[in-house]
């Protein structure tokens, strides 16, 4: 559908879809699949393995990763706080996540 501006589809600046695509606030569908598909348990262990080895400010030797059901532990030492927290927070963030029980402790 061409406008009298010479624009196919679009109007004002906002695609003709927009409305269809609009996304609450603070929320994104970033990496989620087909309603009531579930990431396994493996390929969630190795993303949260890659995502914690490839932050710069993280030391992740002696970081151990177990997965069930999407419910992560993350056990082992860090550095510092921050460290723990910063570990946390990666992995809450991927999608498949349901709960992180992080029994991180810092080295003394």
């Amino acid at each position: 559908m061409t406008k009298k501006d010479g624009k196919r589809g679009e109007s004002s600046g906002h695609s003709e879809f927009a409305a269809e695509r609009r996304v609450a606030p603070g929320h994104s569908r970033a990496g989620t699949g087909p309603l009531g598909r579930r990431r396994s348990d493996d390929a969630l262990a190795a993303e949260i393995h890659e995502i914690l080895t490839q932050d710069p400010e993280l030391d992740t030797t002696e970081i151990e990763v177990e997965v069930a059901g999407g419910a992560v532990t993350l056990t082992g030492t860090v550095d510092s706080g921050d460290a723990r927290m910063l570990a946390e927070e990666l992995v809450e963030s991927l999608s498949g996540v349901h709960e992180v029980h992080n029994r991180l402790r810092v080295a003394r």
